[in-house]
């Protein structure tokens, strides 16, 4: 059995294929195609099948992360996308919360506020209401429906999101709307908040509507498009697709929901970061993905991510199940400028995959992070992906000198050490959001990075946090994509309860977590996922009455009991008092949704072989020139696939892979795990 994992970033797309009964690994990285998104996934598995001699009938399994949703958001490359809504409610994405802001940044004088998803005049009302209760006052007018539609077809509309008011207690309205639409829309992308998210909360309710409608048909398309070309390739595997929630789902899920793809690529990373700490016993892990175009960092407890419900995107706020992952524009691929005021900037802009960083020859001229570890010896030029992409030194001083060196006055070496400061700065910064501002010691856990360029600046980032080792796992550049061989399919539903935890009678709720795994569980089987491999678990949101914001609590399996409803008071109030160290006395605690969780056990954890020293002499491959901040330092290389199980090694040192280097310091310490994985112990000054 042969299974492919494919990651679809900013600049590569990388590949990763694993045959469960030799335990033998193959890894390739291909260009991303930004126009064509599906040409470099297909390129890539091409690359992999000639790479290992495979042919296409041997693959058994395909999961496929892409960043393709994200990018149509931001972007502005979505659906022709209309909203029909309850009458008097038609401008409430405008309206947005009276009491939160979106914005990126709260001191911006110059913030302007993104395009509108969907323009006023698409935006239709029809005559219906349902009361806070769930009682229908108003049925929905049928004629005026069909005459909303009819409108919205001669504008040329694409999909329709529909969202009326109180659905989440009472849907019958909203889903006579969506039935009727669907019978008479054909060739228009349908889909309803009731589907998408049941949950109170207007604005957010209907934002996640409407980009789910925005995404619909392009993403639709592109995994109808993807899973053909596969097949006329002669795979006959099935294919999966990432979803923000570190879970894999079919392509006919993915056209239905589109919007749980928005964090799909990084996903991946984070949900193999959780399996390694399962397998090396770690109870806690910081989580950093450093590719091309963006720092992504998570934290990992008891081997699972953290999770949330929403996420802003361009300042709209989604609601849907994803691991809490914070993103900076910090990547290999990041452009860094001087501002105005003669201060080194990193991002957001992106040099890419195409022209990509000065260093890759293929015409940029600006200077990105990777060009300046290129010139300080952090990336090597002759072995970066095997050595068959070399890379240019000449390009990247240039590059340097013109845009960063010259303007402030000081020599290129300089100019490029400040750069690697700057992005080391926020990228700690970014570790602390997911640590310190959640309540954490990042002192109580192991970095472990991945992506490219992760490795580059892992051990300054631990040493910045005080972090105690970083564990480099096996195949940390393309570790993403091996994300997609170990994450298992998942299913998330959800009803609003919106009850104060002393009201909730334990028997009605038995009913809606009935109701709802009974309904997980026949969408896995119909995945072809045998009942002894499904496992469900369960959550629910809880807040003190008057907050806006919700926090997860964990619900006992099993048939519930009033002891169970009870202790959900004090789990909330336990989390609540160790996340933000108050307590809200005198007030009680609310459960607004139930979340149920269907986990079908499909992920298969591989490692490539690890060999075990036979007498034979571990030495250097040759030495390193490194500027480090105190002067260039001499240091010997050694090739990763030289360590062998048990090897002990102490710094200063360089290790270098297939797509990626690590610089060891002096009084750091490298140790090889069982499985592969570099432990590096790091010291203090």
């Amino acid at each position: 059995m042969r299974r492919v994992g494919i990651d679809v970033g900013g600049t590569f797309t990388d590949i990763v294929m694993v045959d469960d009964q030799s335990g033998q690994v193959w890894t390739t990285k291909v260009p991303t195609t930004p126009s064509e998104p599906t040409v470099g996934a297909l390129n890539g598995l091409e690359a992999i099948f000639d790479l290992s001699g495979s042919k296409p009938e041997e693959i058994d399994f395909i999961g496929h992360g892409t960043t393709i949703a994200t990018n149509m958001v931001i972007e502005g490359k979505g659906a022709k996308t209309a909203l029909i809504t309850t009458e008097g409610f038609r401008d409430v994405m405008e309206l947005r919360r009276g009491w939160r802001h979106d914005r990126a940044d709260l001191y911006d004088l110059f913030f302007e506020t993104p395009a509108e998803l969907v323009p006023r005049y698409l935006r239709k009302e029809v005559t219906e209401r349902v009361s806070y209760d769930g009682t229908v006052s108003q049925t929905l007018d049928l004629e005026e429906l069909d005459l909303r539609a009819a409108e919205l077809a001669e504008d040329g509309v694409e999909a329709v999101a529909v969202c009326f008011l109180n659905s989440p207690v009472n849907g019958d309205n909203e889903q006579t709307a969506l039935n009727r639409l669907r019978e008479r829309s054909n060739d228009m992308f349908v889909t309803g908040s009731i589907e998408v998210n049941p949950e109170i909360m207007e604005y957010e309710r209907t934002c996640t509507t409407v980009v789910n409608a925005i995404l619909g048909p392009r993403c639709g398309q592109y995994a109808s498009d993807f899973t053909r070309k596969v097949r006329e390739k002669g795979v006959r595997a099935d294919v999966y697709f990432m979803q923000s929630n570190g879970g894999l789902t079919p392509p006919e899920a993915v056209n239905q929901r589109p919007v749980t793809l928005l964090a799909s690529g990084p996903a991946g990373g984070a949900t193999a970061v959780a399996r390694l700490c399962g397998r090396l016993g770690v109870k806690g892990a910081i989580a950093g993905d450093m590719g091309g175009t963006s720092f992504d960092v998570s934290l990992i407890r008891n081997a699972r991510p953290e999770m949330r419900n929403s996420t802003v995107l361009n300042t709209f706020t989604v609601r849907c199940p994803n691991i809490d992952i914070i993103s900076i524009g910090a990547g290999g691929g990041s452009i860094a400028w001087v501002d105005e005021a003669g201060g080194v900037r990193i991002g957001p802009e992106s040099a890419a995959a195409d022209p990509g960083p000065a260093c890759y020859g293929k015409g940029g001229t600006r200077p990105t992070v990777t060009d300046c570890n290129l010139v300080l010896g952090f990336v090597d030029p002759d072995s970066f992906i095997g050595g068959g992409f070399k890379l240019d030194v000449a390009a990247a001083a240039a590059a340097i000198k013109n845009n960063l060196a010259d303007p402030l006055g000081i020599d290129v070496e300089a100019a490029a050490l400040m750069v690697r400061q700057v992005a080391n700065a926020l990228m700690a910064q970014a570790m602390r959001l997911v640590t310190v501002e959640r309540g954490f010691d990042p002192r109580d856990f192991v970095y472990i990075p991945y992506g490219g360029a992760g490795p580059v600046h892992a051990v300054d980032l631990a040493r910045e946090l005080e972090v105690p080792s970083v564990v480099l796992p096996p195949l940390p550049g393309v570790f993403s994509a091996f994300g997609m061989l170990v994450a298992d399919l998942l299913h998330d539903m959800q009803a609003s309860i919106v009850r104060n935890v002393d009201e909730i009678d334990p028997g009605a709720l038995q009913q809606q977590i009935d109701a709802l795994e009974n309904e997980a569980r026949a969408r896995l089987r119909e995945g072809g996922v045998p009942d002894h491999l499904i496992e469900m678990e369960r959550r629910v949101d809880c807040c003190y009455l008057g907050q806006g914001d919700t926090m997860q609590v964990e619900l006992a399996n099993g048939t519930l009991a009033q002891a169970d409803i009870d202790a959900i008071g004090e789990t909330f109030k336990n989390e609540h008092r160790r996340q933000w160290n108050f307590d809200v006395t005198g007030r009680p605690v609310r459960v607004m949704n139930l979340r149920i969780r269907a986990v079908g056990k499909v992920g298969q954890f591989a490692s490539p072989p690890v060999r075990k020293r036979n007498g034979q002499a571990l030495a250097p491959i040759g030495m390193a020139r490194i500027r480090m901040a105190d002067g260039w330092v001499e240091m010997p290389r050694y090739r990763r696939e030289d360590l062998c199980n048990g090897d002990s090694i102490e710094g200063p040192l360089v290790i270098e892979e297939l797509s990626s280097r690590i610089v060891i310091g002096a009084k750091d310490k490298v140790e090889i795990a069982d499985d592969a994985s570099l432990v590096i112990t790091v010291g203090r000054d």
